[in-house]
């Protein structure tokens, strides 16, 4: 049996990599003699940089710029040998960063990741990849164009707070007088539009510390962004597929950036040449999180899913919690952590041990 094992994180748990070892572990515990082929999944989000320079033999550079608080911190991104540069938004700007009493999508900022992408562009880097998922904001990426000269500003024109809920105030957009010459690929994890039932705040802000009445007014500011940019800019780029990714950084990227979107899981399938990989295994297994109605939406595992049984190959996916009917989805089989977790601050605390003992039985069920 040759197993290939491509899952994303477990957030609150374990990282990719973290996760792919678990499942490894679990399996040959049933086949001691099946071959494994581990390649942790980033399509965006945590990991991505690192996902992207070690298929590209690139190399990770450290850099001063500031979290989603504003205090000081240090960050990575990635440089490619054809001068790319590889940027994760969670880097600086990521849900990770900010304590779990402090987390308020209205009122934290992606200006740390903004500040990275300056630095590339003064340095003249011809080109720059941002993934985007895991933020913590919420504030149609007008973070990441202050940095580089855009002026969001009131009726007073007064420059607003540089987040989510400064938006209720915009009244008019200020582009840069300098054109810069890099080109930039924005690679998300989700299509989701920017505002709307579908748009960044009604699926995403609750996860980031919203609450009911928040979301409604997020989304309606973000719905103030778009107008406000066609009013300024001429254009509006609130209805493309991946505008609503992280917290509507999607949006400011296509529309502040000119930015051509692809997806995560795209980049991630050509650089590791997942296609041949899944072409020489007999199975995939793969996982997240928490599988539900987001996950249809773009994210690499149900990718993966999709991909394989293109390809004419069983999947089976481990995850903490699954919010679909098992029946309507690509997965030959699927095992949740809270089906044998006594609680979820178990599930989170020994999700590695929970993971190696589902990755096990579904082997042995097998035969």
């Amino acid at each position: 049996m040759r197993v290939l094992i491509v899952p994303d994180k477990l957030k609150g748990s374990l990282n990719a990599s973290q996760a792919s070892v678990s499942i490894a572990m679990g399996l040959r515990s049933a086949w001691p003699t099946c071959k494994i082929t581990r390649v942790p999944l980033s399509d965006g989000g945590e990991g991505f940089v690192e996902t992207i320079v070690g298929a590209r033999r690139g190399k990770i550079v450290s850099t001063r710029t500031v979290d989603p608080l504003g205090k000081p911190c240090r960050a990575h991104y990635g440089l490619l040998p054809d001068g790319t540069a590889v940027v994760g938004l969670t880097e600086a700007s990521g849900l990770w960063r900010v304590p779990a009493r402090r987390r308020n999508p209205g009122t934290v900022t992606v200006i740390g990741t903004g500040k990275i992408i300056e630095q590339l562009v003064r340095k003249g880097c011809p080109r720059i990849i941002i993934g985007i998922g895991g933020s913590a904001t919420n504030d149609g990426g007008i973070g990441l164009a202050v940095p580089l000269g855009y002026k969001f500003l009131d009726k007073r024109g007064r420059v607003i707070p540089p987040h989510g809920e400064g938006l209720a105030k915009l009244d008019r957009i200020v582009p840069p007088t300098q054109k810069w010459k890099t080109e930039f690929i924005v690679a998300t994890d989700v299509d989701n539009p920017l505002y709307g039932p579908n748009g960044a705040a009604f699926q995403f802000a609750a996860q980031k510390g919203a609450n009911a009445a928040q979301v409604r007014r997020l989304d309606q500011y973000l719905k103030i962004l778009a107008t406000v940019a066609k009013k300024s800019l001429g254009h509006s780029e609130h209805e493309q597929p991946g505008a609503g990714a992280a917290g509507g950084c999607g949006y400011g990227l296509l529309t502040f950036f000119g930015a051509k979107r692809v997806t995560g899981f795209d980049l991630f399938r050509q650089w590791t040449a997942l296609d041949a990989l899944i072409d020489r295994h007999d199975l995939v297994i793969t996982g997240e999180g928490c599988l539900d109605t987001t996950s249809t939406q773009g994210k690499g595992p149900w990718a993966v899913a999709q991909l394989a049984k293109k390809h004419g190959k069983p999947v089976w996916a481990i995850c903490g919690s699954c919010k679909l009917q098992k029946s309507r989805t690509p997965f030959a089989k699927i095992a949740q952590i809270m089906d044998v977790a006594p609680n979820l601050v178990m599930a989170q605390k020994r999700g590695a041990f929970y993971i190696r003992r589902i990755a096990h039985a579904l082997a042995a069920d097998q035969g």
